[in-house]
């Protein structure tokens, strides 16, 4: 009988070799330190979040040997540079940064940044809407369920051959009490929802 322990070794030996090929590593650092990093990017308009912050790792897919990166830092050239990572392990690249003096590059660079910041206050207004929205939902959910009572109540009323003891008193009162609910959860309804689309658009036109 032949061993199987020789073929599932040598399948755990290629899983493993295969794992660390996936699992390769660039990092990345400047001179001087903390910027934004584009990867696979050469892109001219840098409003948009950065793919990560260095110093960090970029994770490099196995079978690709070179990784682009476009480097921005406020007050400095941006800078892009095609890397060749080792075949195994973590790669690590110190990149120095060059100062710009140019004003209306420097003036471009900041319309970015707060372009930037405008468009991310925008998604977070845009996601922030949703509370209020959820909270109309729930309301209208409440409203409708208090209406259908006060109905219920009604047509007991309306029906109801005797007009007085305890049995129709309760009645009235609980026609009052669904009634005075669904009016103020109407209200909860109308001020959630616009309150809920007021975040939204204010979003939307901020994150474009």
């Amino acid at each position: 009988m032949i061993s199987k322990f020789p073929l599932i070794f040598a399948l755990a030996l290629a899983s493993l070799a295969l794992a660390q090929e996936a699992h390769r590593y660039l990092h990345i650092s400047t001179n001087p330190s903390y910027a934004d990093a584009y990867v696979n990017s050469t892109r001219k308009n840098f409003a948009a979040n950065p793919d990560i912050s260095l110093p960090g790792y970029i994770e490099v897919p196995a079978g690709e040997g070179n990784v682009l990166v476009t480097i921005f830092k406020p007050g400095y050239r941006d800078t892009t540079i095609n890397v060749t990572v080792s075949d195994k392990d973590t790669s690590y690249l110190i990149v120095s940064l060059s100062p710009s003096y140019d004003d209306v590059y420097l003036e471009r660079q900041q319309k970015a940044l707060s372009h930037r910041t405008r468009r991310n206050i925008g998604i977070k207004l845009a996601i922030a809407s949703g509370v209020p929205l959820i909270a109309s939902g729930i309301a209208a959910l409440v409203t409708e369920y208090n209406i259908g009572k006060a109905n219920d109540k009604k047509d007991l009323i309306e029906k109801s051959v005797i007009r007085e003891g305890d049995e129709y008193a309760r009645n009235l009162e609980r026609y009052g009490e669904y009634r005075d609910d669904a009016e103020s959860a109407k209200k909860v309804t109308v001020g959630t929802f616009i309150a809920g689309v007021a975040l939204l658009g204010f979003g939307l036109i901020l994150s474009f």
